[in-house]
């Protein structure tokens, strides 16, 4: 014998009821002493032999917890339970035989043979009945007053476990995403406490290196403004991609609003995308600026005839794939070759060639100076941090 019909919109109604009980994610679940101990109680007050909280799911009713009887479970064919749904009040029974609601029910006329039924509806906050607390005997009978406010009183009990239940679950899981965040909350100090070392220490070195090398208190503070500058850029570019890194394009790019402000064409410009680290961008970065710097005060870009090629491409071979990156003037006064190594020299040679694990090479000839880059793809992409 089906469920009774709840309505024209018994369906949808359905539809929620059974979304509310998995809300509580109680079905199948192990037996737990709190609901034993209820079901004790009522078969104890109500002096019947079985009591049972009872759920109703799809297609059977499961027993959270059972007493005086060895089933988990039953179909829900000429089931009692879903009686007391529509009403959400307490169901009882008398003689089931009687009854043409149960009197032809597998569960009278079977094994079971039950005879009286009182059962008290599991109603949730917001209005759903998702079983009963129950209490069967297979003889007819009735029920006091007394015994059907114990029912009903323990039926409200369960409903308060199994909301202490799922907020205690909710608990958790905020606790879970709340530890969660704070561990990741410490990585991106001890992260920013990392970068703010790292970025002290060279600028810490930009302003020794150049006090060493410049002449005036002039140029000294000219240089270092200007290096500063070009490490706050990089570090702009860096924060806008989440420190992951740049394309190396958009950081020759970078350049031309201080070797060629009027856009004239004088620095040709040539490679195809590619994605640097963290670490190559920033060596990069300084690096361009230096030899910008250079060109213009002394190289190519210092007359108006001057020009400058930068150019990359990716080189496959029997080894690791390799970018070449060639800086390349013409068109300037006669090059010599300095008679001592200065800091930006360092900067270009040194630094860049520590940062991209690659090899660098600066040409001094007579008719423009050169400048070319060798290094791994891999270590020019990698996103480790950054080092000093």
């Amino acid at each position: 014998m089906p469920p009774p019909d709840h309505g024209p919109s018994s369906l949808e109604r359905e539809r929620e009821r059974l979304a509310a009980l998995l809300r509580y994610d109680i079905l199948d679940t192990p037996r737990e002493a709190d609901f034993d101990d209820i079901v004790a109680i009522a078969s104890e007050v109500c002096g019947a032999p079985i009591a049972l909280v009872s759920l109703v799911d799809a297609d059977r009713q499961w027993f959270k917890a059972r007493h005086g009887v060895g089933l988990s479970a039953t179909p829900l064919d000429g089931a009692f339970c879903p009686h007391s749904f529509p009403d959400k009040e307490l169901l009882v029974v008398p003689d089931a035989t009687r009854d043409p609601r149960f009197r032809d029910s597998p569960l009278v006329t079977g094994p079971l043979g039950i005879r009286f039924y009182a059962g008290a509806p599991l109603v949730t906050p917001d209005g759903f009945a998702l079983g009963t607390v129950c209490v069967i005997d297979t003889k007819p009978r009735e029920l006091t007053e007394a015994q059907a406010r114990t029912l009903r009183a323990l039926a409200r009990q369960v409903i308060t476990l199994l909301e202490l239940r799922r907020a205690l679950r909710r608990g958790h899981a905020h606790e879970a995403k709340l530890a969660e965040a704070q561990a990741l909350q410490q990585v991106l100090i001890n992260e920013l406490a990392h970068r703010t070392k790292n970025n002290l220490a060279m600028v810490q070195a930009i302003v020794g290196q150049t006090l060493r090398g410049a002449g005036s208190v002039v140029e000294v503070r000219a240089a270092i403004a200007a290096r500063l500058r070009a490490l706050g850029g990089a570090m702009d570019a860096l924060v806008q991609t989440s420190w992951t890194g740049a394309d190396l394009g958009d950081l020759a790019r970078g350049i031309l609003p201080l070797c060629d402000p009027g856009l004239l064409g004088r620095v040709a410009l040539e490679g195809p995308a590619l994605k640097l680290g963290a670490r190559a961008t920033l060596a990069l970065t300084l690096a361009f600026h230096e030899l910008a710097t250079n060109a213009m005060k002394y190289g190519a870009l210092s007359v108006p005839e001057g020009r400058v090629s930068l150019s990359w491409e990716c080189l496959e071979g029997a080894g690791p794939s390799r970018l070449r990156l060639r800086w390349a003037e013409a068109g300037g006064p006669a090059v010599r070759r300095p008679g001592r190594t200065g800091f930006g020299t360092r900067l270009i040679r040194d630094n860049l060639a520590g940062a991209t694990e690659g090899a660098v090479t600066l040409d001094y000839r007579p008719e423009g100076f050169a400048f070319t880059l060798e290094a791994p793809l891999e270590a020019l992409e990698r996103g480790e941090k950054l080092a000093v």
